[in-house]
């Protein structure tokens, strides 16, 4: 893909105006802070309070983008100068470096409890989750909307480094009660998948619930099947008609549900048990959907197949370094 020279100007800011320059770009100042641009990059005057984050937030909409700024920027200190590089277009669509390239874990959770241990390993304490939050937050790591992955894989979006995505599934009310407002203390994003012949029980999230959860921008409600079932072929057999009405059952009610509930645009899957089949694939492709998750463990380079995309389960129980394992952002390989 076009634009993928990941230090382009890499050294752009000691002879970034000269640059622009000599290759015939847009060097107007509109301003005492703006110096010059073309149309990849902005060279900015730094003010005394800037920060990665604080340009981030002003430039490319969010603090959390810090990392590509300094990407565009290697080995400058703010303090050592009084010239930055803002990206104004996604120059590394792909993640790809000369050495390694990025790719994006989406953690798994299902159940939480405020006890110390759950009852089975598909519970995760309330302690657990803090700490594993508590350690992204403080380790660098960027929880990013899941839909970023499908725009970072048809190569709309450069992500920062160490993204990760948080979904859950199922649609448990210790979502709500539990980890929710942990995420949004650290004000991480999060996609929950239901089901709507789950929604209603007794341990399961009321509609009103789904809607309100929804409302938050930090929350995205998506779409887990109808009712759970494997929509992988029955073992003893189903013909195509049977089968394809199945899935259509499966999928097709259950996204019409879940909209008229939310509001949402219903185009992320998760399969049930991560089961899936070609079929299955072609349908939600019919449908317009984006992308869907298997619960197969590992991390997504943007090279992925959208439709089956790996996703890593965080069990109850499991040390922090365990968790620290899931959180495979790189993979080094020498591409010079």
């Amino acid at each position: 893909m076009k634009n993928q020279k990941m230090y382009l100007l890499a050294k752009l800011i000691f002879g970034g105006i000269v640059y622009l320059l000599l290759n015939g770009c847009a060097n107007q100042i509109d301003s005492n802070r703006q110096l010059a641009r073309n149309d990849n990059f902005t060279i900015i005057h730094l003010g005394k309070s800037d920060t990665y984050a604080s340009l981030a937030k002003e430039y490319l909409g969010s603090a959390k983008y810090a990392s590509i700024i300094k990407r565009y920027n290697p080995q400058l200190s703010l303090s050592e100068t009084n010239y930055v590089a803002i990206p104004r277009v996604n120059l590394n669509r792909t993640g790809v470096f000369t050495n390694g390239y990025q790719q994006i874990p989406i953690l798994c959770y299902h159940q939480f409890t405020k006890n110390e241990k759950g009852r089975s390993t598909m519970v995760v304490s309330e302690q657990e989750f803090r700490n594993q939050m508590r350690f992204l937050h403080e380790n660098g790591y960027t929880v990013i909307p899941l839909s970023d992955v499908g725009k970072f894989i048809r190569g709309n979006k450069e992500l920062p480094e160490n993204a990760v995505v948080i979904t859950i599934d199922d649609g448990y009310k210790s979502y709500m009660e539990i980890a929710y407002p942990i995420l949004k203390e650290y004000k991480f994003p999060s996609t929950m998948f239901v089901y709507p012949e789950f929604v209603g029980a007794g341990i399961a999230l009321k509609w009103r619930d789904v809607k309100t959860l929804n409302d938050d921008p930090l929350v995205d409600i998506q779409s887990h099947s109808k009712t759970h079932d494997s929509l992988a072929r029955r073992p003893l057999g189903e013909d195509d008609d049977t089968y394809r009405k199945r899935l259509s059952y499966e999928v097709v009610e259950a996204e019409q549900i879940i909209s008229k509930r939310t509001g949402n645009v219903i185009n992320q899957f998760a399969y049930p048990y991560g089961n899936s089949s070609a079929m299955l694939v072609e349908m939600l492709q019919e449908n317009e959907y984006d992308l869907a998750l298997t619960v197969k463990r590992g991390s997504n380079p943007a090279f992925s197949a959208p439709f089956l995309l790996y996703r890593t389960m965080i069990y109850g129980g499991n040390s922090l370094r365990t968790f620290k394992k899931s959180l495979n952002t790189f993979s080094p390989m020498d591409l010079k």
